[in-house]
């Protein structure tokens, strides 16, 4: 059997549930190493020239930088990216410069064009509340009074609170069917009365706008970008937007620590595989019928995550990959249970820079399913 003693890690799964973020999330961006969508819709871009670079927390290959020149990301028109009269738009922005050229606006997303076009959906940041949009005229770019933006707006900037270069901001826009409200960190900036239809026959855009002649481009970095198909409620909005920092390391009394105890089974190699990067992302659904089953992801010997239930939903993670050839990169899935169908299955999907990979792998009661990588010489 296994023994698992638990305490805070309940604690923690329990108060985490009463914010369901999977909820109408029609694509996720966690820019993990790639591109990809992880909300198990498939959105992912067809065309991406922008760099990888670190995240907020400064995480190596954690999110994308555009030069504000000619980088962006193309991701197909499809239904799960068109709403009704709901919407939400969550994403982290570091601007490291502006744009100068007309109208002065970065835009971060973009679907239906340049401008705010019926059925259009996207969020920007420029000068035109302080300059009253006198940057359409022809006006010097004002650098220093620059406000975000979502699909409807006020007419006046929201404050002294002006984008400063080089920092990170949580930027989240709702609308409701009704109102239209735009967060910065946690802080509602503005709302106002803007009943809308989010459906257009063109593809998403991060970076700069579908429009020749207001491209917008961006200078920044985006990471962790989400697109949902309802208005999040306050309790979800401060979830995703107080996640400014990385969590503290806290010193938990010895007899409260949790504990995982896992059986000794015998590892079976279902297919060792040479990558051309040094960081793969991976992702596991469950490959048949979601029948509960549980698991434990060990590499190299140390558990990267427990009590993972196998569903339709992906589980993304990062690895990295040493190099030599007597290193050792292997992942491991550890059956927790066996579902009511058993063995214990997964859909493994590799993604190794542009490269996928997809396999099958299971685990029983007796053995543990196995991957191992080696990096091409």
């Amino acid at each position: 059997m296994i023994r698992f003693l638990l305490c805070l890690l309940f604690l923690s799964e329990f108060c985490a549930a009463q914010v369901n973020l999977d909820k109408g999330l029609q694509a996720y961006y966690p820019f993990n190493g790639n591109a990809n969508d992880a909300s198990g819709n498939n959105n992912n871009p067809v065309f991406n020239n922008a760099t990888i670079t670190a995240d907020r927390y400064g995480n190596p290959n954690s999110a994308y930088h555009f030069n504000g020149v000619f980088q962006y990301m193309r991701i197909p028109n499809k239904p799960s990216l068109n709403f009704n009269k709901e919407i939400t738009l969550s994403v982290w922005v570091r601007p490291t410069g502006f744009y100068y050229d007309i109208c002065h606006a970065s835009q971060l997303i973009s679907k239906g064009g340049g401008n705010y076009n019926p059925g259009n959906y996207a969020l920007r940041f420029d000068d035109a509340l302080y300059t009253l949009g006198t940057g359409c005229d022809g006006g010097v770019c004002d650098s220093v009074h620059q406000n975000f933006r979502g699909t409807g707006t006020v007419l006046k900037p929201y404050g002294g609170d002006f984008i400063k270069k080089n920092q990170w901001y949580n930027v989240l826009y709702t609308n409701d069917g009704r109102m239209a409200r735009l967060y910065v960190d946690c802080q509602l900036k503005y709302e106002v009365v803007f009943p809308e239809t989010f459906t257009n026959n063109e593809d998403l855009f991060f970076g700069k706008s579908d429009d020749d002649i207001f491209p917008f481009w961006l200078n920044g970095d985006l990471d962790d970008i989400r697109i949902y198909n309802r208005a999040l409620n306050d309790k979800e909005i401060f979830s995703l937007c107080n996640d400014s920092k990385p969590p503290e390391k806290i010193d938990t009394p010895a007899l409260v620590k949790p504990v995982v105890e896992l059986e000794k089974r015998k590892n079976e190699l279902i297919r060792e595989i040479t990558v051309d990067t040094d960081s793969l992302s991976i992702t596991l659904y469950d490959n048949a019928e979601i029948d509960g089953d549980s698991i434990t992801l060990i590499y190299n010997d140390k558990i990267l995550t427990t009590h993972q239930r196998l569903t339709d939903k992906p589980l993304t993670f990062v690895i990295k990959i040493t190099r030599g050839a007597g290193s050792r990169n292997e992942l491991v899935m550890y059956a927790e249970n066996l579902g009511s169908i058993p063995p214990n299955t997964a859909l493994m999907v590799i993604y190794d820079g542009k490269k996928r990979i997809e396999l099958n792998i299971k685990s029983t009661e007796k053995t543990n399913g196995a991957v191992s990588f080696k990096l091409r010489e």
